[in-house]
């Protein structure tokens, strides 16, 4: 059977999803919702500074920033992305913080930082038992407020993904859950792990807004027994 990429289904349902937008300044831009976000991909070697705007919320239609506003990271403009509707700069490397600057059609300049909290696997996992549940510990610093560690296992077989995820304070491993993993088909598989940090936004219009720092370490290729 035709194997599925988790990441490759997560990219075609946000597709999906965020094709459409529309000008911003065609709303209140006191009702424009913003997304920041900073992410580090290990396997590729990459940092990625994002920003979405929504109207309303974050369920809202995305728009795409018109004359004067723009947006930026560390200086840097971000550049949309028409095809799923977000603002984007990639970086060479581990970019652990920075600050994210937009500016409305009014000329009101809101700044937000954020912060990469890292994390890896504690050790090389060569095989999983699906018979039961399965501990999956990391290395780097226990969970903390406003912390959230997601791992994905995607297997050999269509429709095989599962997500797993924790936001226990205190805590620096992750339980699989056997009735989780058991869907999971037998073979080769992928895990990847996210720790992503979500503070509070500071800085914002009276929509709101989220802001986070997310870290993925090299994938780990298993076998699922």
């Amino acid at each position: 059977m035709k194997k599925t990429s988790l990441f490759a289904s997560l990219l075609l349902a946000l597709f999906i999803f965020s094709c459409n937008s529309e000008s911003s300044d065609d709303v209140n831009q006191d009702r424009i919702f913003t997304v920041y976000e900073l992410f580090y991909n290990a396997n590729e070697d990459k940092t990625y500074a994002r920003a979405t705007f929504h109207f309303g919320n974050e369920l809202g239609t995305r728009l795409e920033l018109a004359d004067p506003s723009m947006v930026s990271f560390n200086g840097d403009e971000l550049t949309f992305n028409r095809v799923l509707a977000y603002y984007e700069r990639e970086y060479a490397g581990f970019v652990n913080t920075g600050t994210f600057e937009w500016i409305d059609t009014e000329e009101n300049a809101f700044q937000n930082t954020i912060e990469v909290h890292t994390i890896d696997y504690a050790s090389t996992i060569d095989t999983i038992d699906r018979s039961g549940s399965y501990e999956l510990a990391w290395s780097g610093d226990a969970l903390q407020l406003n912390e959230l560690v997601v791992v994905g296992i995607n297997g050999e077989n269509e429709g095989d993904a599962r997500l797993f995820s924790t936001n226990d304070i205190g805590s620096t491993s992750i339980i699989l859950a056997k009735n989780i993993l058991e869907q999971v088909g037998q073979g080769p598989g992928t895990v990847y792990m996210d720790r992503s940090y979500t503070p509070e936004l500071l800085d914002a219009t009276g929509a709101g807004g989220r802001i986070t720092g997310r870290y993925r370490p090299e994938n780990q290729e298993v076998y699922m027994k």
